[in-house]
């Protein structure tokens, strides 16, 4: 019977010093989405600022995750304000130009309003 011989496995790695991981970079705070939320719809500039105060502090705690999710927050919030005062100017015009139209209607006289007639 012949025996057959295994090819010998692969010497493990050399043990030395332990990988050392780099942390990730830090995310962005977005303070300039912070700022467009305190311009656009001041409600939501707290909590805007308030996430991007915290990136930084969760990053060097370890917290990348949180960091991210921060930074992420700071950004969806000054989206969302650019959204709300996009609506609410695009409500502003459309009360405008019903109320010119209503005022056009009535052939556009502020002193007539049915009562002084002579």
């Amino acid at each position: 019977m012949t025996s057959i011989n295994p090819e010998p496995a692969p010497p493990p790695p050399p043990s030395g010093p332990a990988e050392s991981r780099q942390p990730p970079a830090p995310p962005p705070t977005n303070a300039g989405w912070a700022v467009a939320t305190l311009v656009a719809f001041w409600p939501l500039a707290f909590s805007a600022f308030s996430n991007a105060f915290e990136v930084y502090p969760r990053w060097a705690r370890g917290d990348y995750a949180g960091a991210r999710s921060a930074s992420n927050r700071v950004r969806r919030l000054g989206q969302l304000s650019l959204w709300l005062l996009g609506g609410i100017l695009v409500l502003v015009v459309i009360a405008y130009v019903v109320l010119t139209a209503a005022w056009i209607s009535r052939e556009g006289s502020w002193y007539d309003n049915g009562l002084m007639h002579w």
